[in-house]
């Protein structure tokens, strides 16, 4: 290891541990100590861990307030050091953490604005129109497999936490916190650069997963009648994957090759 590579590491371990072991190696003037400078450099960092979680998670800052929101960040630098060579992904954990520390809903409120910005920041790529589905015989639609686009994210709330970044994001004062008795699940995706979500009936719910799982439409069309009946099934399963071709969840569809050994 270069010296200039282990100077560095000590440094990286004082910030990151508190370690004195780089006092040494700190030159300090008459005016300002060896210590006074790594401080100033420690305290710097820690703003910086703590501007960028407000970055990630500018909703819940506005909804604890900056001082309740930097007492938080605080806790958290101390519990999860920064691992990455980018800060844009600090802050990953902070769900966990709030769950550890009791906190579900404000915890349910970071799931939502992380997932959020991994949907805006998911890679881009093609969706296909209904132009692509007709191509395909109807025998053979039982075997298409979907492949949705990149930014696709389900999630599900036990708490009014939707309504409050919305109010909040609007500049509006937020409802109290309010526990759902079930979980209401969502997506979240991106279309023309934009952020959409809406909320789901569970049987769309059902099958938006299994298709996210590459399980094929005929497939989906059975957990369908599962759920809505012999009849309406068929009906449902094409309507649902006309809703989401036209609303750009769906990237490619491919056909499930049939195994003869198996059948």
């Amino acid at each position: 290891m270069s010296a200039l590579m282990h100077l560095q590491n000590k440094f990286q371990s004082y910030l990151i541990n508190s370690d004195c072991d780089i006092n040494a190696d700190i030159e300090e003037t008459k005016k300002v100590s060896a210590i006074t400078r790594l401080q100033i450099y420690g305290d710097a960092y820690q703003s910086r861990l703590i501007e960028a979680l407000a970055s990630n998670y500018p909703i819940l800052q506005k909804y604890l307030g900056d001082e309740s929101f930097q007492e938080l960040a605080l806790h958290y630098i101390d519990e999860h050091p920064s691992t990455f060579r980018s800060i844009r992904w600090f802050g990953d954990q902070f769900e966990n953490f709030l769950q550890k520390h009791n906190e579900p809903y404000l915890a349910e409120l970071s799931k939502l604005e992380w997932r959020m910005t991994l949907t805006f920041d998911a890679s881009d790529r093609e969706i296909i129109d209904m132009t692509a589905v007709m191509q395909i015989p109807p025998d053979d639609w039982g075997m298409m497999q979907f492949t949705p686009h990149p930014s696709v994210y389900l999630l599900d709330f036990q708490w009014n936490v939707i309504q409050i970044w919305r109010s909040l994001s609007e500049d509006n004062s937020p409802d109290a916190p309010l526990k759902c008795d079930v979980p209401i699940p969502y997506i979240f995706w991106r279309k023309d650069l934009i952020n959409q979500y809406c909320s789901l009936p569970l049987d769309e719910y059902f099958a938006i997963d299994s298709m996210m799982k590459g399980h094929t439409f005929g497939e989906i069309c059975e957990g369908l009648y599962e759920r809505v009946g012999d009849e309406d099934a068929a009906l449902r399963a094409a309507s649902l994957l006309k809703g989401w071709i036209n609303s750009g969840l769906i990237s490619a569809i491919e056909m499930e090759k049939f195994d003869e050994e198996t059948g």
